[in-house]
């Protein structure tokens, strides 16, 4: 089996608010964006639910986007000027620098700075 590409879809209960969270937060780049289908050229698609998402256990539809980037420290401070709210700021641990925040609908969002050590 030969992978061409891989896209995570992220199930959302509003997609017009997750949609402005990943493209004027995040500053992803729309694809395509259909009524019930949005993709972003980076690798992610939303797509709304076809039944409510539970509010109180999120662990139900779990999704965590990790996006290895060159400075944490930087994309927390750009994105918290733009209105993201960050659960765990920028952390240092084994040599990975990393902060995490969650979309509008409850679902992980990691920053993720290797250094060098890792490769995506």
């Amino acid at each position: 089996m030969q992978i061409q590409s891989v896209t995570v879809m992220t199930l959302v209960n509003d997609i017009e608010r997750a949609l402005k969270f990943y493209r004027d937060v995040l500053g992803f780049t729309v694809q395509e964006e259909q009524e019930d289908l949005v993709l972003f050229a980076e690798g992610v698609g939303l797509q709304l639910s076809p039944e409510p998402l539970p509010e109180l256990n999120l662990s139900l539809n779990a999704v965590m986007l990790t996006l290895f980037i060159p400075d944490v420290h930087a994309a927390f401070h750009e994105l918290t000027e733009r209105g993201a709210a960050f659960f765990l700021a920028p952390t240092t641990e084994g040599g990975v620098t990393f902060a995490s925040l969650r979309d509008t609908e409850g679902n992980l969002i990691q920053l993720f700075e290797t250094g060098g050590l890792l490769s995506p």
